[in-house]
């Protein structure tokens, strides 16, 4: 069996084309449900708020809460999906594993809210952490190179914003730049794009797809 780029080339079981609609179908629905949540958000500002003050503030401003923990919840429920069916096809687990685990994440933050405490903390870290990995690892697909580049770039500036927190603190020049909900949206923003760009990439696979590069085993 002949190994691409850390994947295993499947023609007979390709999903990767339903991967990757399922990909564009749960990001661009909740960038339209952030759109909509922040609109019935009274004083609301991407500056100073999070994402997730959208969606459990004590009390919590409704209709914003609802459609932003559904949206949450429903995108990552489908990026579990996307999940099974690359690495059915056989995509690179290394890929899947920060895929799904980025997905988990997210499950949590629609399930715990900001009242919800360290629950809540850890379950966004570990979806700004994943995601930006899955973004980063996701060359080992076999895209092409300007997709590679891309890649790089998107999934490099959220990594190295978590780790300059991580160093810094949450009192850091680009926080107090553009606060806390600007910076959130450098971390979030960038790798749900490239996700995005990944599932009409996914989606538009046929002959011309790729020059797949044959390997004798995994790098």
């Amino acid at each position: 069996m002949k190994i691409q780029r850390g994947s295993i080339f499947h023609p007979e079981k390709d999903y990767y084309k339903a991967a990757g609609i399922i990909l564009l179908i749960a990001t661009v629905q909740f960038f339209m449900a952030i759109n909509l949540a922040e609109t019935q958000y009274p004083g609301y500002s991407t500056s100073t708020n999070t994402l997730s003050d959208l969606g459990g503030t004590l009390p919590p401003v409704e209709p914003s809460a609802t459609i932003f923990n559904i949206s949450v919840t429903l995108m990552s429920i489908l990026a579990l999906v996307a999940v099974y069916l690359i690495l059915k096809s056989g995509g690179c687990r290394l890929f899947s594993a920060c895929l799904l685990l980025a997905a988990l994440g997210a499950v949590g933050v629609g399930l715990f809210p900001i009242y919800a405490g360290d629950a809540h903390t850890y379950s966004s870290f570990i979806a700004f952490l994943f995601g930006s990995l899955t973004v980063i690892f996701s060359y080992r697909l076999g895209l092409n190179i300007p997709m590679v580049i891309v890649s790089m770039v998107t999934g490099l500036i959220p990594l190295g914003i978590i780790i300059g927190t991580l160093i810094m603190g949450f009192n850091n020049p680009l926080i107090n730049y553009l606060g806390m909900g600007g910076a959130e949206r450098f971390v979030v923003y960038p790798a749900l794009l490239y996700i995005t760009a990944l599932g009409g990439y996914l989606a538009s696979r046929g002959e011309d797809w790729v020059k797949i590069r044959f390997t004798d085993g995994y790098f």
